[in-house]
């Protein structure tokens, strides 16, 4: 991707050209932009601290975001930035994990400073986390109110998306659920154990084998 302001290649790290020192839209360039017309929105960037616009992302019809004009972040209500990604990534039916750790690897940020910022919405301090697994991106969220991305992760993230990030995340959230059936299976066995060592039937050769057969059907099951 080059520079909009004087051409040059821009650095896969960064959306700031380091020949004219240009900030390049690098999100959204690919999926289109327009704004609303609406006025400027009453939620303030927390990375700025200036009145953020609202935009409608030609992408998704309808779909409108707040995005500082400065820094280029954009702030997404609940579930905003997945129905984006639904709509601009599409036709993924494997995981290519060596892409994804290609996209890591060439286009993570360098600085390693961390940095908490304030919800757009409560002003409480927002958590980081990685968005996916795999995907080497942190957001910033507030449980109650949404998602901010800095100027720059929306590429990325739709990236690793495209790389089979999503289907990936579904496979992982299949295995953790798998996971905590089996452990409430063998808790459930064990406490059945247990009531029958307290009932002084621990020893019952029948009761242990009608006990082994339960567990087992529900661990099969």
């Amino acid at each position: 991707m080059n520079c909009v302001n004087c051409g040059a290649p821009l650095s896969p790290k960064s959306n700031v050209c380091t020949f004219c020192g240009s900030l390049n839209d690098t999100d959204l360039r690919t999926i289109g932009r327009r704004t609303t017309g609406k006025t400027p929105s009453e939620r303030t960037c927390p990375r700025c601290d200036v009145r953020m616009d609202t935009i409608e992302l030609c992408a998704v019809g309808g779909l409108c975001v707040e995005r500082c004009d400065k820094c280029l972040g954009m702030f997404f209500d609940p579930n905003e930035l997945e129905s984006l990604i639904d709509t601009s990534v599409s036709r993924v039916f494997e995981v290519d994990f060596e892409r994804m750790s290609r996209i890591v690897e060439e286009e993570a940020p360098d600085s390693s400073q961390v940095t908490y910022v304030k919800c757009p919405v409560c002003a409480e301090l927002m958590h980081r986390k990685i968005y996916g697994p795999r995907s080497g991106v942190i957001v910033d969220t507030c449980r109650g109110h949404g998602v901010w991305l800095d100027g720059g992760e929306l590429g990325r993230i739709l990236k690793w998306a495209a790389a089979g990030g999503r289907l990936h995340a579904d496979n992982k959230d299949r295995e953790e659920e798998r996971r905590e059936e089996r452990e409430k299976r063998a808790r459930r066995t064990e406490a059945e154990y247990e009531a029958l060592r307290t009932a002084g039937r621990y020893y019952d050769g029948d009761d242990l084998l009608i006990c082994f057969m339960r567990a087992l059907g529900r661990w099969l099951g």
